[in-house]
């Protein structure tokens, strides 16, 4: 049985969300009050560009980029009616820009609450597949067929299971009030905009995640504690026991041993147990990951060698994917092995290990060179963009910390170090390409951050510097220390 937990830490305006199962990290979400995620927004959109070449619709929803509805999904709601330039659309976020890309948007637009999810404009009954009970399916079946309005449909979550049919029928009549509002939002509203916000990063992982089949959350941040406490009251969740405010010294990442962790999602090399490793590489079309023996040491003869390192391999590649969030099409080279016996079971065992993702992930079969593609469904950027901006010494060609990152890697220091250098003086220094790029708020979010530790701080450049890494110099009873992060 997994034992699944949720580690939340709010700093300022920034919270962070590690999701781990029996104690490794297997998911990580960031999100500040300026790089809120956008998917599950819903939009009144204005169609600006009709292009049968790439089946799609551009839409404008008063974003900086047109976001991009495909055809097909206009036409199954609109009972195949032709597009028209300048018609207006309902329409929700489904994944984020990325990079020149706009949003991805569909009109199948769904309404989400704790046991339910309601799906307007379409007519089916979902139920999750972790409900595995056939007589609990056929007792839900039976509530939603009752109380849905006609001409929708809905999914039952995995958390629906065993709920008295009256709450589930009241959460269905709340959902449903919503749509009517957002319905008359849409004629009300001149012109293109927002019409429904999806929830904040602690309140969407609260209701997708530790109301669904987590045992625990840990939260370092009262604010946030309770905010997500109202909100489990709020919907009546038994969370005795589960919610919990760590009030620890440590950092809680570190607490957690979470941070090394994190600071591995940018690596292109990632080390197996036995010794070997793979190579995560990304191209403009896919991402390839190569699997190595590397530096494999142990007695048994080399096919077994081969057997265990691409077992390995392939329950680490699993938790990259999800860790890392990759989408799209994966190409995995893993070691040949000559018996189809062992091809089979290996292939198994990749598509057991990639079960626990909540994307949609599908596994092709594996060819006679080891060759394995895997498809994955993106929902938001890829985690490494929130730690890596484009290198400018090589035009983006190569990568460097962004800034947020950066910041939490000193607010991360200054926290191990502050019984230390409390009432010091500290130097931090950086590559002058790292230095005249900070943004001013975050100079001045650091500087209020050690002020409360009593430490006096100087920012400085310096062309020695590596553009990945700081220098800091510190000063302790008068002794000189100097570190490198």
């Amino acid at each position: 049985m997994i034992k699944r937990k949720i580690i939340l830490s709010r700093r300022n305006d920034e919270v962070k969300v590690a999701v781990l199962e029996n104690e490794e990290l297997v998911e990580y979400y960031i999100e500040s009050e300026d790089d809120i995620s956008p998917v599950g927004n819903i939009f009144k959109g204005r169609i600006t560009s009709i292009r049968e070449e790439l089946k799609g619709i551009f839409v404008n929803i008063g974003l900086d980029i047109d976001g991009f509805l495909p055809l097909n999904d206009y036409h199954y709601f609109t009972n195949g009616r032709k597009p028209q330039i300048g018609e207006y659309v309902l329409v929700q976020i489904t994944k984020e820009p990325y990079g020149t890309k706009g949003s991805r948007l569909t009109m199948a637009i769904s309404i989400p609450g704790r046991y339910v999810v309601l799906m307007p404009n379409v007519k089916t009954i979902g139920i999750s597949r972790k409900i595995k009970d056939k007589e609990e399916k056929t007792r839900l079946f039976q509530i939603v067929k009752r109380f849905l309005p006609q001409k929708m449909g809905i999914v039952l979550r995995t958390s629906s299971s065993g709920v008295d049919e009256n709450i589930i029928k009241k959460e269905i009549q709340h959902l449903y009030g919503e749509w009517k509002i957002l319905k008359d939002k849409f004629e009300k509203l001149d012109g293109v905009g927002i019409l429904r916000r999806e929830e904040e990063l602690e309140i969407k992982i609260t209701r997708d995640l530790f109301i669904e089949e987590y045992s625990e959350m840990v939260v370092d941040s009262k604010h946030s504690f309770r905010k997500i406490l109202l909100y489990l009251r709020e919907k009546n969740v038994n969370f005795k026991g589960k919610l919990n405010l760590y009030t620890g010294e440590k950092d809680i990442f570190e607490h957690f041993n979470i941070m090394s962790e994190i600071e591995k999602i940018f690596r292109r090399k990632v080390w197996l147990k036995n010794g070997g490793f793979i190579v995560i590489d990304q191209t403009e079309a896919m991402h390839v990951i190569d699997v190595n023996s590397g530096k494999y040491s142990g007695k048994k003869d080399q096919k077994n060698m081969i057997v265990e390192t691409n077992l390995l391999a392939a329950k680490e590649i699993a938790r990259q994917l999800r860790l890392r969030d990759i989408g799209g099409i994966i190409i995995v080279d893993f070691i040949d092995m000559p018996d189809e016996k062992s091809k089979n079971h290996l292939l198994k065992e990749l598509k057991k290990f990639l079960s626990n993702d909540r994307s949609k992930v599908e596994v092709i079969d594996i060819t006679s060179l080891g060759l394995v593609e895997i498809t994955r469904k993106r929902i938001r950027e890829n985690v490494s963009s929130k730690f890596i901006d484009a290198c400018p010494y090589c035009s983006g060609k190569g990568v460097v910390f962004s800034q947020s990152y950066l910041l939490s890697l000193l607010e991360s220091w200054f926290n191990k170090k502050k019984e230390n250098i409390a009432n010091s003086s500290v130097s931090i220094f950086l590559n002058p390409a790292i230095y005249n790029s900070l943004k001013e708020e975050n100079i001045l979010r650091l500087s209020e951050f050690v002020k409360k530790m009593r430490i006096s701080l100087k920012i400085n450049q310096n062309c020695s510097i590596p553009v990945d890494k700081i220098k800091i110099i510190y000063t302790i009873k008068n002794k000189v220390f100097e570190e490198e992060i």
